[in-house]
């Protein structure tokens, strides 16, 4: 009958658009940028001294002497992520800023300086990547906060973080890619980093820590108000090519995605990369029980649905989180994990 020919066709039709669709969604996965995961959490497994609470400057000397004492653990940082499908590496530079070299007995009474470990960190993350050239890996410059992470009352003014980040800009961007300024608590720590990211001329990433309890800045600040900052920014348009969240909880990072999105500009890719961390706020506890699947699908998979393009993992987020994104995002395993 021709009910029967009419109901046969609507099952065809969304059939199809069922298909569409599923083709869609995993164009869109296959079409994300994968990023590393810790370094300084990496580091440590691997055997460098982190000591002091969490997000104090003490607890990232030793990270930042590692570039110097420790370099060959640094690459192998690296290739472990690399190996496990991460599409970009971030330089091991998170910690070489004037208040955490200041614990250090070797600064200002040696050739130790903050160029030095900067441009060491540069050419280690090069390093690793030309251990494995068939993958093509980028290198992001980081430029990190000045002070202590999670910390938005420590920041400084805007000309002393200027000219504290055209500094690292300087040192870093030789063997950088792109640079990325990331765990920016303020508005206005975030506008001082991109202004000195966007001077050197490299493709920009900009990544914001997030109160754990809503979708704000740790400043409380409105992630359309960053936006915008970062945006106004002059030369920012079409040089920003990413805005991001990281260093928080992967909960906040699911809740506030879809806002991100919505604010950032259409031709501007939008992610995170989020903690496996207890805690970031209060300095105490140490890594969650949060399995590879486990971010994946409850906290990757969402963001991807919300428009991220860019997705990794921070603090506590290990090689084998990123080798899990891989392979589901690719249903196949990384080429250096499968011999």
């Amino acid at each position: 009958s021709s009910k029967t020919v009419e109901l046969i066709a609507g099952l065809e039709h969304r059939v199809e658009m069922a298909c569409c669709d599923f083709a869609a969604q995993m164009a869109k996965q296959t079409d994300v940028m994968l990023l590393d995961g810790g370094m300084g959490h990496q580091l440590r497994a691997l055997g460098v001294e982190i000591s002091g609470p969490v997000g104090t400057m003490r607890r990232f000397l030793g990270v930042a002497m590692a570039n110097l004492d420790q370099p060959q653990l640094v690459v192998d940082a690296h290739l472990a992520y690399i190996d496990a499908g991460a599409d970009v590496v971030t330089t091991n530079s998170y910690a070489c800023v004037p208040r955490c070299l200041q614990h250090s007995p070797d600064v200002g009474s040696g050739p130790i300086d903050l160029d030095t470990i900067i441009r060491r960190a540069g050419e280690l993350a090069k390093e690793a990547c030309a251990q494995r050239p068939g993958r093509k890996v980028k290198v992001a410059g980081c430029l990190p906060p000045l002070a202590e992470s999670y910390r938005a009352d420590r920041v400084g003014a805007f000309d002393e973080n200027l000219a504290n980040y055209r500094r690292i800009a300087a040192a870093i961007m030789p063997t950088s890619d792109l640079l990325l300024c990331e765990t920016m608590s303020t508005v206005d720590e975030a506008r001082a980093a991109c202004t000195a990211a966007l001077e050197t001329g490299l493709p920009v990433w900009v990544a914001w820590t997030l109160d754990e309890n809503k979708p704000v800045l740790r400043s409380g600040e409105s992630i359309e108000a960053a936006v915008a900052a970062v945006m106004q920014t002059p030369g920012a348009h079409g040089a920003v090519k990413a805005l991001l969240f990281n260093c928080t909880s992967p909960e906040i990072v699911r809740e506030a995605m879809p806002a991100l999105r919505a604010a950032a500009p259409a031709d501007v890719l939008v992610g995170g990369y989020a903690n496996g961390f207890v805690t970031a706020a209060s300095g105490q506890g140490e890594y969650r029980d949060l399995s590879p699947e486990e971010y994946l699908d409850s906290f990757v998979r969402p963001w991807i649905s919300s428009g991220a393009s860019v997705v990794g993992g921070c603090c506590g987020i290990f090689p084998r989180h990123i080798q899990a994104i891989h392979r589901g995002l690719h249903g196949k395993k990384s080429d250096a994990m499968e011999e």
